[in-house]
């Protein structure tokens, strides 16, 4: 159970560090943009989609806990435990990074909305000032 929940963990921060990675203004954004353009669908679970991307990701997962020897690589038991940890790691990590997506999406629009009631005060003391005259 621990195995599961050490690799699910090492997936889920390897899928979410793709993704930033992968996001606008980052380094690799290119070619998320060239595999966006592509239409094979080889590219959903490689670069594109978060949701999808552990399906072949968490091989990498499993390949580093070996490396740190958390697993034994060639067991039966992890050809058992690999559904669950894709699953386990698309969930965490599709619904951490929505969650993520949303707060910044609802930043952006309560900075917007702060932005442009300054300016319609700011706008409205100029008019004041001008009827005043």
């Amino acid at each position: 159970m621990i195995e599961f929940i050490q690799i699910v963990a090492l997936v889920t921060v390897w899928n979410l560090g793709v993704e930033i990675v992968l996001s606008e203004d980052m380094g690799l954004h290119k070619l998320r943009l060239w595999a966006e353009s592509k239409s094979s669908k080889i590219f959903e679970p490689l670069i594109i989609c978060i949701w999808c991307r552990p399906s072949i990701h968490s091989l990498i997962g499993f390949i580093a806990a070996a490396g740190l020897g958390w697993i034994n690589l060639l067991s039966w038991h992890n050809l058992i435990l690999y559904p669950f940890v894709v699953a386990g790691a698309s969930f965490i990590s599709g619904t951490s990074w929505s969650i993520y997506k949303l707060i910044e999406i609802k930043y952006n629009y309560l900075t917007h909305k702060e932005e442009n009631e300054y300016l319609d005060l700011k706008q409205r003391k100029i008019d004041y000032n001008k009827n005043k005259k």
